[in-house]
């Protein structure tokens, strides 16, 4: 029976382009990536303070690895799941050495920071006929994806959506409009249906 290790979630930003390792086949290749964490909390006049920025080392191995290297990049807010590892080694000195790193089992970008699109990646075969799956994912992997979003609005490099602002402007006006219409005072026992 193995023993079930505690995992752990953790967010932040990555504070390095994601570093391969070893070898970059599926079954050898492993990553690593530092991790900014940092925490923050409201004072009492009600202003963000931010604490110190906690750095994580993060690993992964095997098709993880290869995934993150081609789709993290430095800056990009994530979540990471995995369990802590420990790492020792003898220093020149002679005394041990220990790093405390993840071991990451899931990666994946933080949507609260924007969108993405995932692309799979088809596996290797032995046999030359492609799967049922693969044929119904054929053509959908570059396909363009619909984001409600008309397509110049998006920062190729970036991935954000530029703001219209006449769109902005006439929501606000909206919203302000039935603030106003709401803050005005009704008498007692009259109902609002207006709303």
């Amino acid at each position: 029976m193995a023993i079930q290790q505690g995992q752990i979630t953790i967010t932040g930003f990555l504070g390095s382009e994601p570093t391969p390792l070893g070898l970059r086949d599926g079954a050898r290749a492993a990553c690593r990536f530092r991790l900014a964490c940092t925490r923050g909390y409201r004072d009492g006049d009600g202003r963000w303070q931010s604490l110190p920025t906690t750095w994580i080392t993060v690993k992964a191995f095997r098709e993880l690895a290869l995934n993150i290297v081609n789709s993290l990049h430095k800056g990009e807010a994530v979540i990471v799941v995995g369990v802590l590892s420990t790492q020792e080694w003898p220093g020149e000195d002679g005394k041990p050495r220990s790093h405390t790193f993840i071991e990451a089992s899931n990666v994946g970008h933080d949507l609260n920071y924007g969108v993405t699109v995932v692309r799979r990646i088809a596996k290797e075969q032995n046999d030359a006929q492609p799967t049922r799956q693969q044929r119904q994912d054929e053509g959908r992997a570059d396909a363009p994806v619909d984001l409600g979003v008309d397509a110049s609005r998006i920062d190729p490099c970036t991935g954000e959506v530029t703001v219209d602002e006449a769109a902005q402007a006439e929501v606000i006006s909206e919203a302000n409009a039935v603030a106003a219409q709401a803050a005005e005072p009704v008498g007692a026992g009259t109902r609002r249906d207006d709303f």
